[in-house]
């Protein structure tokens, strides 16, 4: 299952620095209820609303959205929002998202960061 992890740029550093980040962490997935309530809508259409919700949930621009897979948690989130245990790693990041959803590779880290 996929999870968009809210971060602060100081949390995205310490990813880039340490190889990982300490737990728990709460993310955005898709979650049955979301599906029920339209089921004609695609899957693209709502991995785009969970990467929005963790977006919306960032505290100011200068945040990032990581996109991770986690296992699927034991009982299914009734809101769209999972606690993930951590550490999460950096090579478990498939992918890290600007405050407006701009994708970017783990291989951009230097150049988000400003290093």
């Amino acid at each position: 299952m996929r999870a968009y992890l809210p971060v602060t740029r100081p949390q995205l550093a310490a990813l880039h620095e340490h190889g990982s980040l300490p737990g728990p962490l709460r993310g955005c997935v898709v979650d049955p209820a979301w599906r029920a309530g339209a089921p004609e809508v695609d899957e693209e259409e709502w991995e785009y609303e969970a990467q929005g919700s963790a977006a919306q949930a960032l505290p100011d621009a200068t945040g990032f959205v990581l996109a991770v897979d986690v296992e699927r948690p034991a009982a299914a989130p009734d809101d769209g929002w999972v606690e993930v245990p951590g550490p999460v790693a950096r090579r478990d990041v498939a992918a890290v998202l600007d405050a407006e959803l701009a994708w970017f590779g783990v291989q951009e880290l230097d150049a988000l960061l400003g290093a």
